[in-house]
């Protein structure tokens, strides 16, 4: 009996399934988040902007209104107005250079509500900011270009622009730059946005950035500036850059497409074709199967391996339980028909003591023929039942495997060898040799281990017009007539295939000579 010949996968590298799986899911995680970070990040870099650009502008209209305030100064006004700054403050504004950080961030920030109205005051604007309420009206004309609105508050909060006192002084941002510190805020344009933030590709067009500026002389806050504008819209900015917009959206694309093709060949296309194999190894047909084309990753490539394995092993056991039952079908029908027809004879009665002795004599021989038969078979099917990882490291002496056979003298060319075999598994192998040795006539029975095989030489009648090629097959016997089953071999094969060793039978000038190679490692 032959081992099952099964074409094994080639063992390349391949990337496992939790890496394609972790990089197609990263891939997926990563689209949406990088075009939300991508819209969130150009939303607030044009509001910074828009902040920025604020920032200067208010700091030009503060320095003009503090020298329009000044220059009308008389003698009669004795004390400065305003929010008398503490000493850090002091010095920041007194300084050469003042640097500001960003105030505002889209993350952080909450977008407030509408810019409240100015309320009616019962207080009233002073001397001098009447006086320099019309000269300010010029700077308000700028707005048309930098397309921002402004508005000038004395240190009260009151607009200097309204007809009637109108007071900005509740607003905290205006009351925060009143206390010597620049505000800042986002309030969305109107209700609606407030309402429907969503609506529009960018929030930069539903929302202002506005910044309150203080206006120190003498070191009081006597006035702010309150100047606000619509950041520049997300969609413009999109129109400018079509070209790189398309050929992101061209280079996103053509990703997908080398992910999705990528997994169809290494992950969908594999498990299709082994469940097409699967399906007809289910269906009992297991001719031709070999490894496909590709297997794309290394777990579908051991699944493919388990595949044809497990082809290998069904297909070559479907055929040994043929060949046994055939075999054993025919092997106990002589028997069965010789025991049947001498109980026929014992029932008819009137024979002879010898006779009858004889009839008795030939239901017992074959009634032990028929259990030794049996009791063969449960050893080659235990044999074949054992687990190879059990015995795969197992090593014991060649000494202590001998068995004690009558009349056959056992040597070993080295008492210290040692086999790759279990003790049990030895002593079963070299059991049943002698035995087949004692059977065909040896006396003498030579053992010799040159560390990778074991040769086994008899001084018996040997394989006289015998094809070697039969000998191992279950229930090939030469030795049928005395009583022989022909499993004996079998069984070593059978124990021999645990190990990946083989027994090969050579013909020999006198007697028998097997030769059992064992893998090498």
């Amino acid at each position: 009996m032959t081992r099952p010949l099964i074409r094994r996968v080639p063992n390349k590298w391949r990337p496992r399934m939790a890496l394609v799986v972790t990089l197609v899911c990263a891939s997926l995680l990563a689209v949406p988040s990088v075009a939300i970070f991508a819209l969130q990040l150009g939303t607030n870099w044009f509001m910074r902007e828009t902040e920025s650009a604020l920032l200067k502008q208010a700091a030009i209209y503060a320095g003009a209104y503090a020298q329009a305030f000044e220059a009308t100064k008389t003698e009669a006004d004795t004390a400065t107005p305003g929010y008398y700054l503490p000493p850090p403050m002091r010095v920041f504004w007194n300084a050469e250079v003042r640097t500001f950080n960003s105030l505002l961030d889209l993350r952080v920030n909450t977008i407030e509500p509408t810019r409240p109205d100015a309320v009616e005051s019962d207080k009233t604007l002073g001397p001098r900011y009447q006086q320099i309420a019309d000269g300010l009206k010029t700077l308000e004309r700028a707005g048309r270009t930098t397309l921002s609105s402004v508005v000038f508050v004395d240190f009260q909060g009151l607009d200097l622009q309204a007809a009637t006192p109108m007071s900005f002084a509740s607003v905290p941002e205006v009351e925060k730059a009143l206390r010597g510190e620049v505000g800042a805020a986002l309030r969305w344009r109107s209700d609606a946005d407030a309402r429907w933030p969503f609506l529009s590709v960018s929030r930069g067009t539903g929302f202002r950035v506005l910044i309150t500026y203080p206006v120190i002389s003498a070191n009081r806050v006597i006035g702010a500036v309150y100047i606000s504008r619509t950041p520049r819209p997300l969609e413009n900015y999109s129109s400018q850059e079509a070209t790189a917009f398309l050929t992101l959206a061209a280079v996103t694309l053509l990703g997908a497409l080398i992910i999705g093709s990528f997994l169809v060949w290494a992950v969908l296309r594999p498990l299709l074709a082994l469940r097409n194999q699967a399906r007809r190894v289910a269906n009992g047909d297991d001719t031709d199967l070999a490894p496909l084309g590709h297997y794309g990753i290394a777990e579908i490539a051991q699944l493919g391996d388990a595949l044809l394995t497990m082809a290998g092993s069904l297909s070559q056991r479907s055929k040994e339980i043929t060949i046994y039952t055939n075999h054993v079908t025919h092997e106990l029908k002589s028997p069965v028909t010789s025991i049947v027809g001498a109980a026929e004879l014992l029932e008819d009665g009137d024979l002879p003591p010898e006779t009858q002795r004889a009839l008795a004599a030939t239901i017992r021989e074959q009634g032990d023929r028929m259990a030794r038969l049996l009791d063969q078979l449960r050893e080659i099917t235990r044999a074949r039942q054992q687990v190879s990882g059990q015995s795969s490291h197992a090593a014991t002496r060649l000494s202590q495997m001998l068995p004690a056979e009558d009349g056959l003298e056992i040597s070993v060319n080295d008492g210290q060898a040692t086999l790759p075999l279990s003790l049990l598994h030895g002593r079963t192998i070299l059991s049943h040799m002698a035995q087949n040795a004692r059977h065909h006539g040896a006396d003498r029975l030579l053992l010799h281990w040159n560390g990778r095989q074991l040769i086994i030489t008899d001084n018996g009648s040997g394989f006289v017009d015998v094809d070697l090629t039969r000998l191992g097959q279950p229930f090939f016997t030469t030795r049928r007539e005395e009583g022989g089953t022909g499993l004996g071999l079998a069984i070593v094969i059978a124990i021999l295939d645990l190990y990946g060793a083989t027994l090969r039978p050579v013909r020999h000038e006198e007697g028998a000579r097997f030769e059992i190679d064992f893998p090498s490692g």
